[in-house]
């Protein structure tokens, strides 16, 4: 924003700018700035909030109070800090061997899968339910308006429904349990209905009809349920949910269907590693795998 001459400056109050709330002392210290052609203060105000985001260990963003001002130059200063904190977006991360349950502003639910990320704001949420999602989430969301997901490999539209959505590196997946979800990536998109999934593969979404789609979101409860897929994925999954590094010597080419608990490494290790003829050995926080000797 452009500088305002000296002889345009709006003066402060300070009594008056005391009983502002956040948001208004915000404003009222923008007016000593010109907004670009053809922007409003507010679009100006949403575009600089739309920068500012802020990591928050709990399910709700902390607000921090604001410090009183004492000079004109400490309210500017203080108006900074307001945007670059006040207003930064909620975000919602797990690390390997965390899962996290939080609630929405609209009591819609969601359980984020260990290494992911959930990134939404809740002041602007009430106009438009966006997400962000990097990794893996199960969701319970109630209805109303427009509810979109944005992952890196596609985007996820939906009402009101429960669905899984899966977005790692270039793997991307959608299963819904109820409602109706449309699935779109590049010039692709699906509608799926309860019991059907559609993936992302060789850049087509291609929709499947899954008798035991429960199976998709059964880690919510711990139990994580994998079909005819590469052993390198199965021990990835270790990884994030056991808080272990996995080194693999092996075929990564084989593929396994298997069902783990999260509750136990060594009982978890024994259904993948016995049938597949592997051997395995636990140091420290570390796990080696090898193909047994022939």
């Amino acid at each position: 924003m452009r500088k305002m001459n000296k002889s345009e400056k709006h003066t402060i109050d300070e009594a008056y700018f005391r009983k502002l709330d956040t948001e208004s002392k915000v404003m009222e210290v923008a007016k000593n700035f010109d907004t670009p052609a053809g922007k409003n203060q507010d679009e100006v105000l949403e575009a600089i909030m739309a920068r500012a985001e802020k990591e928050i260990p709990i399910r709700k963003i902390q607000i921090f109070t604001w410090v009183r001002a004492v000079a004109a130059l400490v309210l500017i200063v203080i108006g900074i800090y307001a945007v670059n904190t006040v207003f930064s977006k909620d975000k919602v991360a797990t690390g390997f061997g965390e899962q996290a349950e939080l609630k929405l502003p609209d009591n819609s639910e969601v359980i984020l899968n260990a290494d992911s990320k959930l990134t939404y704001s809740s002041r602007t949420y009430g106009q438009s339910r966006q997400l962000k999602l990097s990794g893996e989430a199960f969701l319970d969301v109630q209805k109303g308006g427009e509810f979109v997901i944005e992952t890196r490999n596609g985007k996820v539209e939906i009402l009101g429904t429960q669905l899984n959505v899966y977005s790692r590196g270039s793997e991307f997946w959608v299963s819904c349990l109820r409602g109706k979800v449309k699935v779109s990536s590049g010039d692709e998109q699906q509608i799926i209905e309860p019991g059907e999934l559609v993936q992302l593969s060789n850049r087509r979404l291609v929709k499947k009809v899954k008798s035991d789609i429960d199976h998709t979101a059964a880690w919510t409860q711990g139990v994580f349920y994998f079909e005819d897929k590469p052993l390198v994925s199965i021990f990835e999954a270790i990884e994030r949910q056991f808080n272990v590094s996995v080194n693999y010597q092996g075929n990564e080419n084989r593929t396994i269907t298997v069902t783990f608990s999260n509750k136990n490494l060594q009982e978890a290790l024994d259904v993948i590693c016995i049938p597949m003829g592997l051997k395995y050995e636990i140091r420290n926080n570390k796990v080696y795998i090898d193909e047994k000797p022939s």
